[in-house]
């Protein structure tokens, strides 16, 4: 009983589903860890001089510098940032005579997903910090505004968040965040963009979602955030995009209205006739069906219901158990099957309660399931 499904009863619906993370400083193991970032110049650079910050998860050691790892970020995150905007653009004009008289290590944001930064505010200075989170902890992204850093330095603990947008600030000066980005965020109207009259605003760095960094960039009160001997506590949330897949399956009165379930012939003997697929020693006669696997051991289809069935063969015997032949039968659908062309079974939708089919009405089934 195989019906094909018309293409307008298909269809995909991706949505975001999100998950809680907490994690602190002693879970480097689970993939978020700190770093410190230094910069300085790389002639006659000697690892062995550098600042160094090891990261141990479980067997192994791995070493972060200071210096190499500033370069990194500045290079893909703040390099020629604010120079952009002195150009009043509030987004990357791909193409236009300023983007073009770049090179590519000079606009390295560019090639990064986030298309507006009219939002953001973007100074690094000569060292930050970076909290990194794994992979594994952010799906396809953190979720903007999902952040909460809990941070101590000495007797103090900071609260920080993101505004959604790419900045850090402290929870506990919201108020003035607020009145800094309606102000100094107005890029290209007027509003000088220039690190001197940014303020503070208490941005204290910039959150990159996609990459799952946090970098704080402060040098002041919060730049030993998330040093070593300094606790923190991270909560944040992860990204995935899941697709939905919905199916209408219609149902016309009068069909299926039958079934082929062996169970309804007498003496459970049916029309039912199973392929053989394995080749069995009956003297010539290989064609028969393998009916002895669908019964438990011991089981006799046969009528007596005593004694085994070993050799597969069970002739059918055209004889229905009363009333299934009457006009007024309906079965009762427990579960839909989905199939590919070649028959191959894809998913199994079974119902929550059995659904009797009707020789009046149309009825009409919804199968969705996630992936």
């Amino acid at each position: 009983m195989f019906k094909n499904l018309d293409p307008q009863d298909k269809s995909v619906r991706p949505f975001k589903a999100f998950k809680n993370f907490t994690s602190n400083n002693n879970d480097s193991g689970s993939g978020v860890f700190a770093v410190s970032a230094i910069s300085s110049s790389f002639r006659n650079y000697i690892s062995g001089s550098d600042t160094n910050t090891q990261i141990v998860s479980g067997s192994t050691t791995t070493n972060y510098f200071a210096l190499p790892t500033w370069n990194l970020i500045n290079t893909m995150f703040y390099k020629n940032f604010n120079a952009f905007y002195d150009k009043g653009r509030p987004f990357v004009e791909v193409g236009s005579t300023f983007e073009s008289s770049l090179t590519g290590r000079e606009k390295p944001f560019h090639r990064l997903s986030i298309q507006d930064f009219s939002k953001q505010t973007r100074e690094l200075h000569d060292t930050a910090q970076i909290i990194s989170v794994a992979r594994e902890l952010i799906g396809e992204e953190i979720k903007p505004g999902s952040i909460n850093l809990s941070a101590t330095i000495g007797s103090v603990t900071y609260d920080i968040r993101d505004d959604e947008h790419g900045n850090l600030y402290d929870f506990g000066h919201s108020a003035s965040f607020a009145a800094y980005k309606s102000s100094s965020f107005d890029r290209g109207q007027g509003v000088s963009t220039t690190a001197a009259t940014l303020g503070s605003g208490s941005e204290v760095g910039n959150v990159f979602y996609e990459q799952g960094l946090l970098v704080i960039t402060d040098t002041g009160s919060y730049k030993d955030l998330g040093k070593q001997g300094n606790p923190y506590t991270l909560k944040h949330q992860s990204t995935q995009t899941i697709n939905e897949y919905e199916f209408i399956v219609h149902s016309k009165r009068n069909e299926f209205n039958f079934s082929s379930n062996i169970s309804l012939t007498a003496d459970r003997k049916g029309f039912i006739r199973y392929e053989q697929t394995e080749s069995i020693n009956t003297g010539g006669q290989n064609d028969r069906s393998w009916t002895y696997r669908l019964f438990p051991s011991g089981d006799q289809p046969s009528g007596a219901g005593t004694g085994s069935f070993p050799t597969g063969q069970m002739t059918g015997v055209p004889t229905k158990i009363d009333g299934v032949t009457n006009t007024y039968w309906n079965p009762y659908v427990t579960q839909i099957g989905l199939y590919d062309n070649s028959g191959e079974l894809l998913a199994l939708g079974k119902l929550a309660h059995p659904i009797k089919l009707s020789n009046e009405i149309d009825t009409t089934f919804v199968v969705r399931f996630d992936v």
